[in-house]
C-alpha cells in the first residue's frame, strides 16, 4: 500500500474506471494485498472503523452463543451503528468492497506482530465471515464458493433420494421434508474433516454429504488455514524497527 491525497487517488480511479473486477463478489478470503495509493486520512479512517467492527464482533461472541438468532439479531443491530460496509449482500457497492480489502490489510499489519494479537486477529475476522457468509441468499453463497475455489458438486434428487435414509440420520436437526428441500454437496473427505468428528456429516466411499446450512464449517476451515499462513508469513517479513 501507499499514500497519496484523495485527489490523486481519484484521479487514478477515474483513469483506471471504478476498477470492479478486484472484487467480483461482496465476500473474499483477502489473498491478494491492495496495490493502490490511499491517503494517511482515508488509512487512518479504514483502520479505525475496521476495529470498532472487530470489537463488537469480540464483545458479542463473548456475551451470546455464535450463529444463533439472538447473537445474529444483536451482531446486526450494533452493525448498524458503524459507518462500515459489513452487510454481505451490496453486490455492485465498489467503495464498499475496496473499504472491506484495504482496511482487513491495514490491520493485519498490525496484528500479525504477535501470536495473541494474531490469535485475536484471525478469530474476529472467522466470526465476522460466518455472519456475512450466512447473510447471502443460496445463489449469492454458491458464487461464493466458485470465486474461493471450492465449487463442491451439488448431488442430484436422485442421490439425495437414495441416501435420504442416511442423511436424515446423519444430520442433527433435520426432519424428512428438511433433506428434501436442503442441497447437499459432495465434498472431499479432507475438507470437511471439522463436521466428521462432530458426526454432523454422512460419509460414502470417502466422500462427506454436506448439506449448504453446513457449508459455512468448511468454508471457515479454509480461511482459517488461509489467514494463518498469511499472517505468519507477514510477521516474518513485518520491518524489525517498526516492532520495537
Amino acid at each position: 500500500m501507499e499514500f497519496s491525497s484523495s485527489r490523486a487517488r481519484l484521479r487514478q480511479a477515474r483513469l483506471a474506471g471504478d476498477r470492479r473486477e478486484l472484487y467480483p463478489h461482496s465476500l473474499q478470503f483477502y489473498l491478494e494485498p491492495p496495490t493502490e495509493s490511499i491517503s494517511l486520512v482515508e488509512f487512518e479512517s479504514f483502520a479505525i472503523d475496521r476495529l470498532k467492527l472487530l470489537k463488537v464482533v469480540e464483545n458479542l461472541g463473548v456475551s451470546y452463543v455464535r450463529g444463533n438468532e439472538v447473537y445474529k439479531t444483536k451482531l446486526q443491530a450494533e452493525l448498524r451503528k458503524l459507518k462500515f460496509p459489513y452487510k454481505a449482500l451490496a453486490e455492485d457497492d465498489y467503495e464498499a468492497r475496496r473499504k472491506d480489502h484495504i482496511s482487513h490489510f491495514i490491520l493485519r499489519l498490525a496484528y500479525c506482530q504477535s501470536e495473541d494479537l494474531r490469535r485475536w486477529f484471525l478469530q474476529q475476522e472467522m466470526d465476522l465471515l460466518r455472519y456475512r457468509f450466512n447473510e447471502l441468499t443460496d445463489s449469492l453463497r454458491q458464487k461464493f464458493l466458485e470465486h474461493v475455489n471450492l465449487s463442491f458438486e451439488a448431488i442430484s434428487e436422485d442421490t439425495k433420494n437414495e441416501l435420504a435414509n442416511e442423511l436424515l440420520t446423519s444430520t442433527p436437526g433435520f426432519s424428512v421434508a428438511k433433506v428434501k428441500e436442503q442441497i447437499f454437496y459432495k465434498v472431499g473427505l479432507a475438507d470437511a474433516v471439522d463436521l466428521f468428528r462432530t458426526r454432523r456429516v454422512f460419509i460414502k466411499d470417502g466422500f462427506a454429504y454436506v448439506p449448504l446450512k453446513d457449508i459455512d464449517a468448511i468454508v471457515l476451515s479454509n480461511y482459517r488455514t488461509k489467514l494463518s499462513k498469511a499472517l505468519a508469513l507477514w510477521k516474518n517479513s513485518y520491518p524489525k524497527s517498526l516492532s520495537n
